[in-house]
């Protein structure tokens, strides 16, 4: 059965490409493992940092030969998605406790998730069933409110994209899909899952490389496999066919990896058509029309126009499950108004894994996140300043006497786990060294600036890397915060420097 939404015309405006950039130097642990026991080892496995994510309308020379080899084309078929990786890194091995393999393909894996919001509206789309390893359940771990959160260009929630959504502690997993924050409701549409349960072993194809599936240096390998998903919160509710679940939409949909020696960078891509038209020219065959179903002919448009029916019958034959509400606006929207993958919102959540199994399913180390966390901003203001200093004292007096003592100090039990907003560092508990790092990062002084005074102090607090410091006061110069003042933290210092008096 074919079922036809409205969806709409051409594709000719806009603008073809967009590149978002995230600071370099910036990743840091995470932890998410009970007790915070696990072994990592981040000199031998070196943990993510994220450069830059481009997205764009996307046109292939020859699009069913070679799907990366084109350029980036307003009247393009396609949308493609690079990640830009600083150094060497891996394709992800396997994270199941019971075939543990995480550096099958090389030392440096990358996992997480990369969701993408494409029709600008935070009602619709998002992750039902495991919030606690999306962005909202993680960001604050990084140390505040993410950047953005009060972009006025979203018509729908002049507060931002985050209101309401972000995991200020781990009581925001209750499963309550209806309680605040709401932090099943991302927004998101479709995401990349850098997970090894998309693919196998023999969907890997080595186009330079030494062909002992061990990814280094200078290689670059196609690996086919099933990375572009839908929001799995849509599938209780669409009638498209084909994936793994009723109602998924998980295509095949290949990644290429490929290392740059000169530069030291892995680019990672996803090309993926937005229309069925891309579809036919990637198969070398013609378009079929729309059927929902992800196994044939599959794009963007096509699952996007699913969502319009699906909410259309779903109106007309209401469930009357309160998570019904992550699809129903799409009933009145139009699938082809969102084929601008220059316009879509982008999140990431960025991490490693853990060298030994954790047997309760903590999977992950994260590392770096997009849009990162403004550090300091407990309050989701989009700044640090005196109000969430304030903010913070506030919380330590009022649980200061939980661990049965009255110290200015606040326990995280399991902080791992039971993470907190108000513990900026990350360190388990919420105390002066917090209120310490709330304000402009490098700026020591406390005079709004990061100018040569501020620098002075750098070098005098500089110990190298893993030699921790023994003075407070380098506290504030430890940027990363991850307990040393290095190289490191100069490369971020240099990124925050305004000069005397900025204003």
């Amino acid at each position: 059965m074919v079922l036809l939404g409205i969806i709409g015309a051409g594709r000719s405006e806009g603008q073809p490409s967009v590149s978002l950039v995230d600071p370099s130097y910036d990743e840091v642990p995470r932890r998410t493992d009970p007790g915070s026991v696990g072994s990592f080892d981040v000199s031998a496995h070196r943990l993510p940092d994220l450069l830059e994510t481009t997205l764009g309308i996307w046109m292939p020379s020859v699009p069913d030969r070679d799907l990366y080899t084109g350029q980036f084309d307003a009247g393009g078929e396609f949308v493609r998605i690079d990640l830009l990786f600083r150094g060497l890194v891996n394709p992800p091995g396997s994270v199941d406790p019971l075939d543990f393999s995480p550096f099958e393909y090389g030392d440096h894996p990358v996992f997480g998730f990369v969701e993408i919001d494409m029709d600008d509206e935070n009602e619709t789309g998002g992750e039902l069933d495991a919030p606690e390893v999306r962005f909202l359940g993680n960001v604050v771990r990084f140390g505040g409110w993410p950047g953005g959160g009060d972009d006025e260009s979203d018509d729908d929630d002049d507060d931002g994209p985050y209101e309401n959504r972000v995991a200020l502690d781990a009581s925001a997993f209750d499963g309550d899909f209806k309680s605040e924050p709401q932090v099943e409701r991302h927004g998101e549409e479709f995401h990349i899952a850098l997970l090894s349960t998309n693919f196998t072993f023999g969907d890997i194809e080595v186009l330079t490389g030494d062909g002992d599936f061990i990814f280094e240096e200078g290689e670059s390998w196609t690996i086919g496999g099933s990375w572009f998903h839908r929001a799995h919160g849509y599938e209780p509710f669409s009638v498209a066919k084909g994936g793994a679940v009723a109602g998924g939409y998980s295509p095949q949909s290949p990644l290429l990896f490929t290392h740059d020696a000169a530069s030291n960078r892995t680019l990672v891509s996803l090309v993926f058509p937005l229309t069925n038209t891309g579809a036919g020219l990637m198969q070398g065959v013609p378009a079929e029309p729309i059927n929902h179903d992800a196994t044939d002919q599959a794009s963007v448009l096509e699952a996007l126009n699913d969502l319009v029916v699906s909410a259309a019958l779903l109106d007309m034959f209401p469930t009357g499950l309160p998570e019904e509400e992550i699809i129903i606006e799409w009933r009145d929207q139009t699938a082809g108004e969102y084929l601008f993958p220059a316009e879509w919102r982008v999140t990431a959540l960025l991490g490693s894994s853990y060298t030994s199994p954790i047997p309760n399913g903590s999977f992950f180390i994260w590392s770096d996140v997009y849009p990162d966390a403004v550090r300091g901003d407990v309050n989701g203001e989009n700044g640090s300043n005196n109000d969430d200093r304030e903010s913070i004292a506030e919380y330590i007096e009022d649980n200061d006497s939980e661990d049965g003592l009255i110290d200015g100090v606040v326990v995280i039990p399991d902080f791992a786990r039971n993470f907190s907003i108000f513990d900026v560092n990350h360190d388990g508990v919420v105390d002066g060294v917090d209120i310490m790092l709330v304000g402009v990062p490098g700026d020591t002084d406390g005079d709004g600036d990061v100018d040569r005074a501020d620098y002075q102090e750098l070098q005098l607090c500089f110990s190298g890397s893993d030699v921790s410091y023994e003075a407070m006061d380098c506290l504030l110069t430890d940027i990363d915060g991850d307990g040393d003042v290095d190289l490191v933290d100069v490369t971020r210092f240099e990124q925050f420097v305004t000069g005397p008096d900025p204003n």
